[in-house]
C-alpha cells in the first residue's frame, strides 16, 4: 500500500450547512502554529462547519483508493467543555459519507485527533480524480458541553492507495507502482 500525505488543505471557510456559531479566522487551520480557527460557544451551541478543501493531491489515476486518514489538531480553552459535533468528508464539493465524530472531550492543549484509517473509505467509493480535485476535503463542527472556545490549529489528510502501475525513476532504479526494481539504469 502506498500513501500521499499528510497534506494540509489550502482553502478554509466557515460553512453554514450545520451549526449556528461561525468559525472565526478559518484560514488559521492551515498549519500547526498556535494560531486558531475558533468558535466561542455557549452551553449547547454548535459551531458551523470548518470546511477544508484544496489539498492538491496527485494520486495516480490507475490507483485504487484504500482509505483516508484525517487528523485535526484541536483544543478547548476549558476542560471537559467541547466535543465533536460532526466530522464528515467532502466529495465532489458535497458533504457525504460516514459520520466520524468521536464522543471524547477535547483537551486543553493542542493534540491531533485521528478520524478514519488506511482502510477506511468513510462509507463511499473513491476514484483518484475524486481525491485530486480541488473540491475534495472535510468538514468539522464542535459542540459545547459548557461555555468555551473550540480551537482548531491544523487539519491534514493522508490518502492510502494500491495498484498504481505508474513508472517512476528514482535515482538509478525504476519504480513500478509500489514495487522497486533492483536493476541499474545505464547512464
Amino acid at each position: 500500500m502506498s500513501s500521499q500525505g499528510p497534506t494540509s488543505g489550502s482553502v478554509f471557510v466557515s460553512d453554514a450547512t450545520l451549526g449556528t456559531v461561525a468559525v472565526t479566522n478559518p484560514g488559521n487551520a492551515l498549519r500547526s502554529d498556535n494560531s486558531y480557527a475558533a468558535a466561542a460557544l455557549l452551553l449547547g451551541q454548535s459551531s458551523r462547519y470548518l470546511k477544508t478543501t484544496g489539498f492538491g493531491f496527485s494520486i495516480p489515476r490507475d490507483a485504487t483508493i484504500d482509505g483516508l486518514l484525517v487528523e485535526v489538531e484541536r483544543s478547548s480553552n476549558t476542560a471537559s467543555a467541547i466535543v465533536d459535533n460532526s466530522v464528515r468528508i467532502v466529495k465532489n464539493g458535497t458533504i457525504t459519507g460516514d459520520e466520524k465524530a468521536s464522543a471524547g472531550s477535547w483537551p486543553t492543549s493542542d493534540a491531533y485527533a485521528s478520524y478514519g484509517a488506511a482502510t477506511d473509505k468513510w462509507g463511499t467509493g473513491w476514484t483518484p480524480s475524486d481525491i485530486n480535485t480541488s473540491n475534495f476535503g472535510l468538514v468539522f463542527s464542535a459542540r459545547a458541553l459548557l461555555a468555551a472556545t473550540a480551537q482548531i490549529d491544523h487539519v491534514r489528510v493522508t490518502v492510502y492507495f494500491t495498484g498504481s502501475n505508474r513508472v517512476q525513476i528514482q535515482g538509478k532504479c525504476i519504480s513500478v507502482g509500489s514495487g522497486m526494481s533492483r536493476n541499474e539504469i545505464a547512464s
